[in-house]
């Protein structure tokens, strides 16, 4: 399964739905992960019919709504997925979590936590927000591999890591 992960839109629809394509007709994600900020956002893409899920930010209203989660774990591929906008709302790490996706902090990066990989997308807000240029993620997800990626808004790859299952 491919995953593509979006977050930090902050309204930024034109950006947005530039790497929602990307996404899609390049990369082939077979759903998109939206991390929050904001959850309106994902709900446009919803609407647009785009395969989605995602989690409000700290900035959204929906944050604070107890019919909406703060962080969802899922199974990709017999392999849980936890995320969130914020680190300090994921589950404690386990030894049955195979990823962790969060954004909140516009840097994108992919780095090992007590033996889970993390992935932040970095932002689609603007052409330039805290130093960063926009950036999204991807993550294959295969019987013997995980493959993260972060790429900028030509498609190019920035940053990339892969584990084994």
């Amino acid at each position: 399964m491919i995953l593509g992960v979006i977050s930090d839109t902050h309204g930024n629809l034109e950006l947005m739905h530039k790497a929602v394509a990307l996404l899609e007709n390049r990369f082939y994600a077979t759903r998109i992960i939206h991390l929050g900020d904001d959850y309106a956002d994902k709900e446009t893409l919803e609407r647009e019919g785009h395969p989605m899920s995602g989690v409000p930010g700290l900035w959204c209203p929906e944050y604070n709504d107890p019919r909406i989660p703060n962080q969802v774990v899922e199974e990709v591929e017999g392999m849980r997925v936890a995320y969130a906008h914020s680190d300090n709302d994921l589950p404690p790490l386990t030894g049955d979590l195979g990823l962790c996706l969060v954004g909140h902090t516009h840097r994108y990066g992919i780095v090992m936590r007590q033996g889970v990989p993390f992935m932040n997308p970095g932002h689609l807000k603007s052409a330039r927000d805290r130093t960063r240029f926009p950036t999204f993620g991807l993550a294959r997800v295969t019987g013997a591999l995980l493959y993260l990626s972060v790429h900028d808004l030509d498609g190019e790859v920035v940053l990339e890591e892969q584990y084994p299952r």
